[in-house]
């Protein structure tokens, strides 16, 4: 059997690749009002100790994780960011990178580029260059991302821009048509977030993120239409999107989220939690390959990193559990696992996906 189709069984049984986001400082360059990293004085920056971060690299390989993101604060500024991705690619993790595009140059490009760098993403808050720069703090932000994105796909870094829901956008065709005019062809849609009891800093209670349930449901609604001819791979899906109208609106999902599990979250300290929405943590990274995963089906949040991968990898879980059902001899019950229909929901939904895949 070659050492593809034994990684493949193992991937199976292990019921898809796991995911893990590690914020690797909390020091941001940007002053976004959504966000609360700004509030981080000089003094009490942060940054991931590089000896523990290697060593937790390693456990991750170990626990199964295949994907790795890296994002801050601004993970541009962690002295150590380009020998940790050298290791991870080495370890055979494939790596995300989030940015706010602003320390970005040709030579770091090329670098990433050697790295083999899986997606690049690159955030955008408005559709006119002065409202982002102004909202972002840095000015003359929006034409740099411009001068940089050809340097980008020319190396083959095909950048996904992330646009997070809140009042600056009016209409999304607008925002659209700015994003495929400064040479982007991906975005994905961040949802709003307000409130987290993590360690994380990525929120703020601004009126711009604020958005009543029967707001949000009509945000998602319109990220729907859009999906059927936008000029832009619209990469969140639409079985996710219509998961959290499900539960905004009171009825029970059918995708539990599947952080804790499959899923992690590393703070700059380098504790896991399951999430950055949850406030407990599970241990430290260096021991991630001998924590006990949670499964509980929690619905507590409605954060995009978590809920949208839950919906792709139902499937991959499934076949898992249909797998241990068979070895246990339950024929019966691994057979129904298997036929769910709830499962070739996920497979549609993973196909619809695809866009996440470098062209």
């Amino acid at each position: 059997m070659s050492k593809t189709i034994k990684e493949l069984v193992n991937l199976a049984l292990q019921g898809g690749p796991g995911f893990c986001q590690i914020a690797v400082t909390n020091a941001c360059n940007a002053r976004c009002r959504f966000c609360s990293f700004p509030q981080v004085a000089s003094g009490e920056r942060v940054w991931a100790d590089p000896e523990r971060l290697f060593k937790g690299l390693h456990a991750l390989k170990k626990a199964g994780v295949q994907y790795l993101s890296i994002t801050g604060g601004e993970p541009l500024l962690y002295p150590a960011l380009l020998p940790a991705m050298e290791l991870a690619r080495h370890l055979g993790i494939e790596l995300i990178l989030c940015t706010n595009g602003a320390l970005l140059t040709p030579g770091l490009i090329c670098k990433l580029k050697a790295l083999d760098l899986h997606t690049l993403i690159i955030s955008l808050d408005a559709a006119s260059p002065r409202e982002h720069d102004e909202h972002r703090g840095l000015p003359g932000l929006t034409a740099h991302i411009r001068e940089m994105l050809p340097l980008l796909r020319q190396a083959g870094l095909d950048p996904v821009a992330s646009v997070t829901l809140s009042r600056m956008l009016g209409d999304l065709r607008v925002m659209m048509d700015f994003l495929k005019d400064l040479g982007f062809r991906r975005v994905t849609f961040s949802y709003p977030l307000n409130r987290l009891n993590s360690s994380y800093l990525g929120f703020a209670d601004h009126y711009s993120v604020d958005f009543t349930p029967r707001e949000l449901d009509q945000w998602f609604t319109q990220i729907k239409e859009l999906k059927k001819d936008s000029p832009l791979s619209i990469l969140n899906p639409t079985l996710g999107l219509t998961e959290l109208q499900r539960q905004l609106r009171g009825q029970p999902t059918r995708f539990p989220c599947l952080a804790g599990y499959k899923y992690f979250f590393v703070d700059w300290h380098l504790q896991v939690s399951r999430c950055h929405f949850l406030g407990e943590t599970m241990g430290p990274l260096e021991e991630i390959h001998q924590l006990t995963p949670v499964r509980d089906n929690c619905t507590a949040c409605a954060i995009d990193c978590y809920r949208d991968p839950s919906v792709f990898q139902y499937v991959a879980v499934s076949l898992a559990d249909t797998i241990k059902e068979w070895q246990q001899r339950q024929w019966l019950k691994g057979l129904r696992t298997l036929l769910h229909p709830h499962n070739f929901l996920s497979l549609a939904a993973l196909l619809e996906g695809r866009h996440w895949v470098r062209g």
